[in-house]
């Protein structure tokens, strides 16, 4: 059986068809995330989350982007033969008056219904795509419109959040002009702070009982930068999944970005064109999350959210 999982965002639509593969039932009755085959995942921009947090709604131009692209999904779900689609929405959806609207239109195009999901479910869902690892592992999703944080080791979940920060509500408030004063990078780096202070992690830190484990992170800001860091002239997942980065090295990048022209950060081949604009913001989040957390270093995973709704899905079906 063939399902198709659909992440839509603030900045991005993505989505991953994955195949289960037969496994003799004697051999054990126990879901693994190897039983699935991914047939394809593609990746699209749509900024469905374009002034959301100013106006408090998806206008039209976006909605005719996340429209453009839904058909696009649609006509691919057909093509590979996807028996059961399922899509969730996140942080733009939640915060716009007219977000049900929106998913009930994509819904309609895509054939299937779309489900809004809190953030406290984004941040499960992104655990358990991301999860490789029996380790205490910490999994950042930094996203458009929020970030969500996991901490869990294996199976088990031990604390959870989804914050009001993401690479696009914080470019939209304080980066409107790149690179950005140097008042306007200080203002962004204390309302990640103040942020970052909610997380139960960080009360668990002021008891002295928290360890993080590896950082994990999932979403275009991660393996943008980790492109960046491997300086590849175009995207390679393979090389990108599992790179490592030092809390040295992210806050290396996060220099070059704050003070480089929007033009100049166009013509490095390891930016998306699309993403370049709100690429400073999110890799100021990841390095404030990096010395929030006092780690030495983190890992970019390709995967996330989209798969762990996928995984999901075919446990469901047993």
């Amino acid at each position: 059986m063939r399902i198709s999982s659909i992440d839509i965002g603030t900045n991005t639509m993505l989505m991953v068809i994955g195949e289960q593969v037969p496994v003799a039932q004697a051999e054990r009755n126990t879901f693994k995330k190897t039983d699935i085959s991914i047939i394809c995942d593609i990746h699209s921009i749509a900024r469905l989350g374009e002034g959301v947090d100013q106006t408090g709604h998806i206008s039209d131009e976006a909605f005719a982007r996340a429209a453009s692209i839904a058909s696009q999904y649609k006509a691919l779900c057909s093509k590979e033969g996807v028996e059961l689609v399922k899509a969730v929405a996140t942080s733009a959806v939640r915060d716009a008056k007219n977000g049900h609207s929106v998913c009930e239109r994509l819904g309609a195009i895509l054939g299937c219904e779309i489900r809004c999901i809190s953030g406290d479910e984004e941040a499960k869902f992104s655990f358990t795509g991301a999860n490789e690892t029996v380790d205490l592992q910490t999994v950042a999703d930094i996203g458009g419109g929020s970030t969500e944080y996991c901490t869990g080791e294996n199976k088990t979940l031990l604390h959870r959040m989804s914050l009001q920060i993401g690479a696009v509500r914080l470019h939209e408030r304080y980066f409107r002009s790149l690179p950005p004063s140097l008042h306007a990078v200080d203002s962004a780096r204390q309302e990640i702070r103040k942020q970052l202070a909610l997380l139960p992690q960080a009360e668990a830190m002021r008891r002295g009982d928290f360890v993080s484990g590896i950082i994990t992170g999932v979403g275009g800001t991660f393996t943008t930068l980790a492109a960046i860091d491997l300086q590849l002239s175009e995207f390679d997942s393979h090389r990108v999944h599992n790179h490592v980065m030092t809390v040295e090295t992210v806050s290396a990048i996060t220099d070059y970005l704050l003070t480089t022209s929007l033009s100049k950060l166009l013509e490095n081949p390891a930016i998306h064109p699309q993403r370049a604009d709100i690429l400073p913001a999110g890799s100021l989040i990841l390095e404030e999350t990096l010395l929030f957390f006092g780690a030495a270093s983190c890992l970019a995973s390709t995967k996330g959210l989209r798969y762990g709704v996928l995984y999901d899905a075919f446990e469901r079906m047993g």
